[in-house]
């Protein structure tokens, strides 16, 4: 109730300023819309939101959590070591860890792109600093684009709608590989403006270097992504006759793509084969695009919680047929509705439904690169409430609402016996101080949705938490640490971890494999303590499986 309560009164003052503005038509904006054409409020974007997800993500030097983080942290701690991937630990078995290989060498199985943008905060010690980085990038390009589409005061609502939104809120401050994917989107949409205006060369290359990238990050989301970026340029290409720049163009984005196979040639052993094709067919054969359940049994041996959380990812495949897209578009569009705009309780989706009535060419063309994302994954069973699959379009969605309320604010305040549509009066700076006052009061539920959210980023890392202070309770200078799981173990959290720097690492913490297979592997660390950590007694001590009856 509160929440409605707060974005009412944000609509409410956005109509009262707009109407006020249409009492007096001969009144400008001008101090606040030049202060929102300013490159000092582009900085402004980007330190407030860099701060406000630090604070969302609950602390300084955030640990990651669920096993995609820990595999694209890993991945681009062995790229700061400037390798492709680490050889094989000893006994490979102990060190397996959800979406990382292990043999034939140490490495994450996802596409690089994610952990070749880590790099920096890996090699500082500091791996957060990158996730934020580019969320703050989003945040700048989003009012960058709305600005220039459209004023400086869409922009202002369409940023303030997009920070709060509950799937920013929660899944900007992670290590997913979305943040890096989200950047590619707006970056390569304003590199098209750009070349548009300019047909310069410059700003054509790097529509296909940031397109190469979204691949080489995420392939499904760099092919819905591609699609009308490649409808638009050939276009013009063949109007223009432009063969010359597009087949720069297309060497910078195939240089990109190069690194794919070179990557799988230093992982895999094979170019052909990618480090996520081996993981798959070794340990989860049902998780590829396509309809039904694989039934093929994985190629590898699996531990008790790969085989729990194989249960977990596979379920959603068992319904997933053709003759249900319509129910799965329409589960996973509901869920994502309340991703987006679950801040302001859906009101602001009503909005958005008039945004569309504003759309031009730009606004047009990234609404239908937001369809093609929710159509690319309809090929994929996943869970209708993981919405981060969508997460480059949010920002799509955040500028239809600001759009939307700009369109009825203008609606409200037109100067009294104007002539002609007010469809699109609200480009003009006029309506800047109803739009950047409305905006203002929906930080309110935004601010209430941000506790939430930073609440909810400690409650995930409950099980970690407590495991990590154990290991440091531990003051030898070398251990081995056997990791025990219980039976009501949670499949999306880890224990076992691999590290950049096994051979200088302190502690090692493996999978409990019995007293045999364990001084197996001590045997093979002389001068390594041994400890066992039982998940269901939570605590660790001393353990000499030699000795053990």
């Amino acid at each position: 109730m509160l929440i409605l309560t707060l974005t009412f009164l944000g609509i409410l003052v956005l109509g009262l300023v707009a109407e006020q503005s249409g009492r007096s038509p001969d009144a400008t904006e001008g101090k606040l819309a030049r202060m929102l054409a300013s490159r000092g409020v582009v900085v402004a974007v980007f330190l407030v939101t860099f701060l406000l997800l630090w604070y969302s993500w609950a602390a300084v030097n955030p640990i990651p959590v669920v096993h995609d983080e820990m595999a694209y942290v890993l991945q681009a701690e062995i790229f700061a070591r400037g390798k492709w991937a680490l050889p094989s630990p000893p006994m490979p078995l102990f060190w397996e860890q959800p979406h990382i290989l292990t043999e034939p060498t140490l490495a994450a199985k996802y596409f690089p792109g994610h952990a070749l943008a880590l790099v920096p905060g890996a090699f500082l010690g500091w791996p957060a600093l990158m996730p934020l980085v580019l969320q703050s990038l989003s945040a700048s390009l989003l009012f960058v684009l709305a600005r220039r589409i459209a004023s400086g005061g869409v922009a202002f609502m369409a940023w303030i709608i997009w920070l709060f939104s509950p799937i920013v809120l929660y899944f900007g401050p992670t290590y997913f590989s979305e943040a890096t994917t989200t950047v590619c989107w707006l970056a390569g949409w304003y590199a098209l403006l750009e070349w548009r205006d300019s047909r310069r060369l410059g700003w054509l290359a790097a529509v296909a270097f940031f397109t190469g990238w979204d691949a080489i990050t995420r392939p499904l989301t760099g092919v819905a992504y591609a699609i009308p970026m490649a409808a638009v340029i050939l276009r013009d290409v063949v109007r223009q006759r432009r063969w010359r720049d597009f087949a720069i163009a297309f060497a910078v984005g195939s240089a990109v793509m190069a690194i794919l196979p070179l990557w799988s040639a230093r992982t895999t052993g094979d170019w052909r084969l990618t480090p996520l094709t081996l993981y798959t067919r070794l340990y989860m054969p049902y998780d590829v695009p396509g309809f039904g359940l694989v039934s093929t049994p994985p190629a590898h041996s699996i531990t008790p919680d790969l085989y729990q959380l194989n249960n977990a990812y596979r379920s959603p495949h068992v319904t997933h047929f053709p003759s249900t897209l319509l129910n799965t578009l329409s589960d996973r569009t509901f869920y994502l509705s309340v991703s987006v705009w679950g801040t302001t309780a859906g009101a602001l989706s009503v909005f958005a439904l008039l945004g569309l009535l504003t759309l031009g060419g730009p606004a047009t063309f990234a609404f239908v690169s937001a369809l093609c994302l929710l159509a690319s994954y309809l090929l994929y069973a996943t869970p209708a409430q993981w919405t981060l699959y969508y997460y480059e379009s949010v920002p799509v969605y955040a500028y239809l609402s600001a759009a939307g309320l700009a369109w009825a604010a203008s609606l409200i305040g037109r100067p009294r016996g104007a002539p002609g549509s007010p469809r699109f009066m609200w480009r003009s700076t006029r309506w800047s101080t109803a739009l950047v006052s409305a905006a203002v009061m929906f930080v309110l539920p935004g601010l209430l949705s941000l506790q939430l959210l930073h609440a909810q980023h400690i409650s995930d890392r409950r099980f970690l938490t407590p495991f990590h202070r154990l290991l440091g309770s531990i003051h030898d200078a070398r251990a081995v640490v056997f990791v025990r799981y219980s039976r009501a173990h949670n499949s999306h959290v880890t224990f076992v971890r691999n590290t950049a720097n096994p051979e200088s690492e302190r502690l090692w913490v493996v999978y409990d494999r019995g007293d045999a297979e364990n001084s197996r592997l001590l045997s093979l660390a002389p001068g390594r303590k041994s400890y066992l950590f039982d998940e269901s007694q939570r605590r660790i001590y001393l353990y000499d499986p030699v000795a053990r009856p």
